[in-house]
């Protein structure tokens, strides 16, 4: 997901060491902004939806890409099928960046959840993202002994895999529907 908004964060390097247990920092990912820029509400939808990711991957990994197309038509009525273990902190971190979003359009914060819950699904489903998901994983496995990798060593492996086509046509076609955004585009039934 974080792939999406590389025009608007530089990806430094992602940290393969689980966090340590007592240890305040994030594991993971490691990425900066430019301090100078101001908050708004599209950078923070981006925020959010980099942290519920951790929950799709999770709940995709678990049950399957086939299951969770078919089950994900009965979210948010029956989300039984959404891992959230282990995502706890993402999940926080989600919540409390989609506040501004719902404050600046006015929609109420479980609606602009369910709707952006939804949005990141979708993206996980599109042709080439899960596999680019699975191999990102399988580069990082590889390469953990040596702690982290850089942004630009595993866009360069990306970008030599069958799936990075694909990849790229599935972000162009992400970012079209998701922004700009707006009231109408935030609410659950769009």
């Amino acid at each position: 997901m974080a792939l999406n908004f590389q025009d608007e964060f530089d990806l430094q390097y992602i940290d393969l060491h689980p966090q340590a247990e007592g240890k305040k920092t994030i594991a993971g990912l490691k990425f900066m902004r430019d301090a100078k820029k101001t908050m708004h509400p599209k950078i923070y939808d981006h925020l959010a939806l980099i942290n519920i990711s951790s929950v799709c991957a999770a709940s995709i990994y678990k049950h399957g890409l086939a299951m969770i197309s078919v089950e994900k038509a009965n979210f948010p009525a029956d989300a039984a099928m959404m891992v959230t273990e282990g995502c706890g902190d993402d999940y926080e971190r989600f919540s409390k960046n989609l506040l501004p979003v719902s404050r600046h359009f006015l929609l109420r914060p479980l609606h602009t959840q369910w709707n952006t819950i939804l949005t990141a699904f979708d993206f996980f489903l599109m042709d080439g993202v899960w596999d680019a998901v699975i191999f990102i994983a399988e580069l990082l496995s590889e390469n953990k002994n040596i702690g982290v990798i850089g942004h630009s060593q595993l866009l360069e492996n990306l970008s030599k895999s069958p799936c990075y086509p694909t990849l790229c046509v599935a972000i162009e076609s992400f970012l079209l529907r998701r922004y700009p955004l707006t009231k109408k585009s935030l609410q659950l039934n769009s």
